[in-house]
């Protein structure tokens, strides 16, 4: 499949953060997006950076493989990949940056989906096969939207990387999208369709998926919903977002009708969770800071709930610093401790 127009690797999230006591500034927190070229992550040994990009890669492309889990193998990997991302885009601190690799060591690269590959020659038209098995399901709610965020993750790291697209990661990448296809969930009749926004519409398309989230997360806090419908409205739509500006305009609008469906699931508020978060202390770190990871690390936590830990943040600053309301991003920064308390 042709990517429909010029690559725009538009890396925004210039930002900076400042804590004062309890108050927190929201124009050095959710700062408008750059639209210049960034650097690309760091490949510095003490640093996140194209190291977890092509360890990300190696695990993804084998967590399809015999004896593995493609949905929590998938996690893992994305979320290593994510790191990276992270860390460049919001352009964190080397204590920050280490405070994460320390986490994402512990509980995500003691895997052994990690083993390093073969050397083999790259070829970049690979990647387009990947994009065809994306496209091909992406209509429907697949492993409620991990073949989308997984996917997404990938095609953004290969870019950044295009020497890692060798057959055999670009084989183990599409056996691991075309075994999502597995997880096909039925498809709900879309209540009030006038309240639902597409990604053509970017000015409206963020703030919608805040809201969405926002009101998936305050369900949950009322014994209604799961956590995990919150946090995935994040990193769909994010991810959707992503694949659309990188020129994947046609495969992107044709994965907002599985989009429209998990926001209709989440708010159906399905899944009976009840409130398992207490409230914020007066001074909760952010994931800018190293004391939020620190403390992390210290919560006992599966290899799922440990991705999220990372997927979660990067796709909700990456959503946030983009929007304009300023009432929005103070209801978001309320609710920054509930997005990742849950274990």
């Amino acid at each position: 499949m042709q990517r429909s127009g010029v690559i725009r690797r538009r890396e925004f999230l210039k930002t900076g953060l400042w804590a004062a006591g309890a108050g927190l500034w929201l124009e050095a927190l959710f700062q408008a997006p750059a639209h210049a070229e960034e650097p690309k992550p760091s490949a510095e040994a003490d640093a996140i950076g194209v190291r977890e990009l092509m360890k990300g890669l190696d695990g993804m492309s084998r967590v399809a493989d015999r004896g593995h889990d493609p949905f929590a193998g998938g996690h893992n990997a994305a979320a290593v990949m994510a790191s990276a991302f992270f860390c460049r885009e919001q352009k964190l601190d080397e204590g920050t940056q280490k405070a994460i690799l320390a986490l994402v060591e512990a509980r995500l690269l003691t895997s052994p989906i990690y083993a390093p590959r073969p050397e083999e020659t790259a070829d970049y038209d690979l990647v387009e096969g990947l994009v065809r098995d994306l496209h091909t399901g992406i209509d429907s709610l697949q492993a409620s939207g991990h073949n989308i965020i997984f996917a997404n993750l990938c095609l953004k790291a290969l870019r950044e990387v295009p020497e890692a697209a060798t057959p055999a990661r670009i084989g183990g990448l599409r056996r691991m999208v075309r075994s999502l296809a597995t997880r096909k969930a039925g498809r709900l009749r879309l209540e009030n369709q006038d309240t639902f926004v597409g990604l053509s519409d970017e000015a409206r398309f963020v703030p919608f998926v805040l809201e969405e989230y926002l009101k998936a997360l305050d369900l949950y806090l009322n014994g209604k919903g799961h956590h995990g419908f919150a946090g995935h409205l994040l990193t769909i739509g994010h991810s959707l977002l992503e694949l659309r500006r990188a020129g994947y305009t046609t495969t992107a609008d044709k994965g907002i009708e599985a989009f429209w469906q998990f926001v209709q699931q989440a708010r159906n508020g399905a899944d009976l969770g009840g409130r398992k978060i207490q409230d914020a202390p007066p001074r909760s770190p952010t994931p800018r800071e190293p004391e939020y990871w620190v403390g992390q690390g210290r919560r006992q936590t599966g290899e799922i709930v440990s991705s999220h830990l990372i997927k979660y943040p990067y796709s909700l600053f990456a959503l946030a610093q983009e929007v304009r309301d300023e009432a929005l991003k103070q209801r978001v920064l309320d609710k920054l401790h509930h997005l990742t308390a849950v274990s």
